[in-house]
């Protein structure tokens, strides 16, 4: 026999409980109203919300008022974030990372856009779609991970190792594209001519002693423009990607009401309300951002700087695997070519340089890692501790971090537990891309 009331006692009861959370939470302050898909209000700067007065929903029954959970939701983060000890995080870990309002890091990214990536042929809706992962609504068009794999090196694609096959056989519905240096710069033509990123990444190939930092932008800007995953030659793939993450814990926020929202959104009887997805299993909820960490000296006692790291906490950045437009890469992107503006103008100073040590600073690890903790902190309030000693992958919003080895498996084959899913040889990882590779699998497409 069925009983009605059993059956929608659990949402009722959740619904309830949301309620009384809203009235005792310091829920009091100046109602507002619910914000748009490309609001990124800050609670310090109140003139940039961008908010559409939408109302309140009624569920059931109970008038639940949106805009004071979207607020109260935006405070709690806001707080998290600002106890940020940046002293220790710089001095014991390494980080280079200051507390920014969501407001601010919107801006930075906009002016990092404007001025690279402006053109009289570019695409304004880029950033819009960048913006909208700062949005605590989430979006109603579904972002999916393109299925394509991107790498490039400075050997012919002949020669790339055995293993690096394995990407193919392991994910069989998947493009594998080698791209070399001739078509990294008609790519990029194709997409935003005349811009200063073009203009960066000519000079670095012409200058010809910058392949690596070359190399470590291209990864980002494919992911940031196309989406995919990126992958250094010398991997191989232990594990078919559609099962990274798969046993993934969710991280679980100070504020009840970060978790609850989706759930609040799903059961609004406002159908002709286009925002917000009437039903959970319409939000396509895959991360948007798949990274594991390379190094965790909190968790191993280690000492990171001895190891050569140069991060305490490093992510790593042979593979990633992104949704088109993350927020993560345009400000790595950004954090580079300002690092590119600034060695030109050292060299025409003849200033010295000091190669490895700043590229790890410039384009790679330790900037990349900053980037991932940066966008951890400000959108979602999580504390680079807060990803030490994890023994299963851990989703925090939109982005999914792996434990320590998932992308440095023991072997270039072979099962060897749910979270090893990636190998790494040990050939450099910072190998700048050749123009003398004809590609025979597939050429990168805009």
């Amino acid at each position: 026999m069925s009983y009605p009331f059993i059956r929608y006692s659990k949402p009722l009861v959740l619904i309830f409980l949301l309620t009384v959370i809203c009235i005792l939470l310091p829920s009091l302050y100046k109602s507002r109203s619910i914000s748009s898909m490309n609001d990124v209000c800050s609670i310090e700067d109140t003139n940039s919300c961008l908010d559409e007065d939408t109302g309140d929903l009624a569920l059931h029954g109970i008038q639940i008022d949106l805009s004071r959970i979207v607020y109260n939701i935006r405070k709690s983060i806001r707080d998290s974030a600002k106890s940020y000890d940046e002293d220790h995080y710089t001095k014991d870990l390494g980080f280079k990372i200051k507390y920014q309002s969501l407001s601010e890091y919107q801006q930075h990214l906009q002016s990092t856009y404007n001025h690279y990536f402006t053109s009289s042929k570019s695409n304004t809706d880029l950033f819009n779609g960048i913006a909208s992962y700062l949005s605590i609504i989430p979006s109603s068009s579904a972002k999916f991970l393109p299925k394509n794999v991107y790498t490039t090196s400075l050997e012919d694609s002949n020669a790339l190792p055995d293993q690096f096959n394995s990407w193919t056989s392991n994910n069989e519905d998947w493009n594998i594209r080698f791209v070399n240096d001739d078509e990294i710069d008609s790519w990029l033509n194709g997409i935003i001519p005349f811009s200063k990123l073009v203009e960066a990444m000519k000079w670095l190939k012409d200058d010809g002693r910058w392949g690596v930092v070359r190399s470590d932008l291209f990864r980002y800007l494919v992911l940031l423009l196309d989406g995919g995953v990126y992958t250094d030659t010398d991997t191989a793939c232990i594990r078919p990607i559609s099962q990274w993450g798969s046993n993934a814990l969710n991280f679980h926020f100070n504020n009840p009401l970060i978790e609850a929202l989706p759930q609040l959104l799903s059961l609004s009887k406002d159908n002709e309300n286009s925002k917000y997805p009437n039903e959970l299993e319409n939000i396509e909820d895959s991360p948007s951002l798949i990274i594991a960490l390379e190094n965790d000296s909190p968790a191993s006692g280690s000492d990171w700087k001895a190891d050569t790291f140069v991060r305490g906490l490093q992510v790593v950045q042979w593979t990633i695997a992104a949704k088109k437009g993350h927020p993560i890469l345009l400000d790595v992107i950004g954090h580079a070519l300002n690092k590119v503006e600034e060695l030109r103008k050292a060299q025409e100073g003849d200033v010295e340089v000091n190669d490895e040590q700043e590229i790890l600073e410039w384009s790679g690890p330790g900037a990349f890692t900053d980037a991932v903790f940066r966008y951890l902190l400000i959108r979602y309030g999580f504390h680079p501790n807060q990803a030490s000693g994890l023994d299963r992958p851990l989703r925090i919003g939109d982005v999914l971090i792996m434990p320590v080895h998932s992308f440095r498996a023991d072997a270039s084959e072979g099962y060897q537990g749910d979270n090893q899913v990636v190998w790494h040889g040990n050939k450099l990882n910072h190998a700048g891309p050749s123009d003398s590779a004809n590609d025979k699998r597939s050429d990168i497409s805009p």
